[in-house]
């Protein structure tokens, strides 16, 4: 068991961003009997020990939940939408005692609270249209919306695999809600 704390405790060390932590274990947490397109458990060669890992997964998880600075109420909906499959998946694990599922709902119910209160006073994130005939400079678009020319790179960042240039948008922005 010792040696399972390590490997965990490396990946904690090797990845110091949450948001990437939680991904890499999302991936980890497939490989151990969960089908991710069905949202269901799936049967493994050894029950228990997938079991175990599933339940040490969640659990590091939850902890980097804690670490993650959200932007927007929607980015911390979107991090519980993701969640969410996965504790209900192992809750219904048929080799798990009423303990171990009384945990688990505990654990699922204090990740919902903190996502939530911190959440709930963020911003949303919204679309900003532009029209596809305009060729506007990111900057100009980022003064307009924001008042703040140099939130050009936040707007850029968040819409990066829409954007082909920085000079010439012309596409439908994800923006932060400056309400």
């Amino acid at each position: 068991m010792e040696s399972i704390i390590n490997v965990f405790d490396n990946i904690v060390s090797l990845y110091p961003d949450p948001v990437q932590r939680i991904s890499i274990m999302i991936t980890m947490f497939a490989s151990v009997g969960y089908d991710p397109n069905n949202r269901v458990l799936v049967p493994t060669a050894n029950e228990a020990t997938a079991t175990s890992l599933r339940i040490m997964l969640l659990s590091y998880m939850s902890a980097a939940v804690s670490e993650v600075e959200f932007d927007s109420s929607s980015s911390a909906n979107s991090l519980l939408s993701t969640l969410r499959p996965l504790f209900n998946a192992q809750m219904t694990d048929k080799t798990l005692d009423a303990n171990g599922f009384n945990r688990l709902q505990r654990l699922f119910g204090k990740i919902v609270a903190d996502i939530s209160s911190r959440g709930s006073t963020l911003p949303q994130v919204v679309s900003f249209y532009v029209d596809p005939s305009d060729d506007i400079p990111l900057p100009v678009l980022a003064q307009y919306i924001y008042q703040d020319g140099s939130r050009s790179d936040e707007i850029l960042l968040r819409n990066n695999s829409t954007v082909v240039h920085p000079l010439f948008v012309n596409t439908t922005l994800e923006i932060i809600d400056n309400g």
